[in-house]
């Protein structure tokens, strides 16, 4: 029976506690994440992060407590690990943590990994993960511009899909693609402005500049897309 543990993106509010984990339970009820972790009933889910990261290490460290209680148990069951955003940095780090307990990875699955935690480094796969398959949104959709992917480099005996680039949001590369609000069409393009001008307080352009190159539509088209494209690695590798 594998081992599997997911790390999901971030959501639900600035600030850990109950009421945001009511929040985000409900925004990330279908997040590719969560139904992956949801079809073994032996599998470890794991919120992620705040807004502004905390939520993260208890979460790595969270999973690394449950693989070492399965592997006690079962020291030769292959370790699944996936996640997304700044969950999917934290399954890299999951990973790379175990390299230096001398633990191999089977494979993991990386929703848009993105790191912006200062506390750690995600930019490439550590070489004791046997299979990697990374999809993330293409920089022509103009979705949060301010998010630079990490988990891009890595070494053999490393196994690396052919990375897959989709033209929706960062939040439809996990499974939560935006929805339409009143007064609003599902063919208007998504306006990631507000969140994006908090998210990145450096930057001055007025907020219309983010405006994104994707529709309401499109975005759940494209979402479902992903879903159905990383269908094969999953089954390929008992996910």
């Amino acid at each position: 029976m594998p081992i599997l543990v997911g790390i999901d993106g971030t959501g639900g509010g600035i600030a850990p506690g109950a009421s945001r984990d009511r929040s985000y339970d409900q925004d990330f009820r279908n997040s590719f994440v969560r139904r992956i972790c949801n079809r073994q009933a032996s599998a470890r889910y794991f919120r992620g992060p705040v807004t502004l990261g905390g939520g993260l290490p208890e979460a790595i460290d969270g999973a690394l407590a449950f693989i070492n209680e399965k592997r006690r148990q079962a020291p030769d069951d292959p370790i699944l690990l996936t996640g997304y955003s700044r969950g999917a940095a934290g399954v890299v780090v999951v990973a790379d943590r175990l390299k230096s307990a001398g633990v191999r990875v089977r494979a993991l699955m990386l929703f848009d990994c993105v790191d912006r935690h200062l506390a750690f480094d995600a930019a490439s796969i550590p070489n004791n993960v046997d299979h990697v398959m990374h999809v993330i949104r293409d920089p022509a959709a103009r979705s949060r511009m301010s998010f630079g992917n990490d988990g891009l480099r890595y070494q053999p005996p490393t196994q690396y899909e052919p990375i897959k680039k989709y033209m929706c949001t960062h939040g439809g590369m996990g499974g939560t693609p935006w929805l339409v609000p009143r007064g609003s069409s599902s063919t208007d393009y998504i306006n990631e402005g507000w969140d994006e001008a908090l998210l990145s307080p450096t930057r001055r352009e007025p907020v219309w500049t983010y405006r994104t190159n994707v529709t309401y539509a499109q975005d759940r088209a494209v979402s479902a897309m992903v879903w159905q494209d990383v269908q094969p690695f999953l089954a390929r590798h008992n996910f």
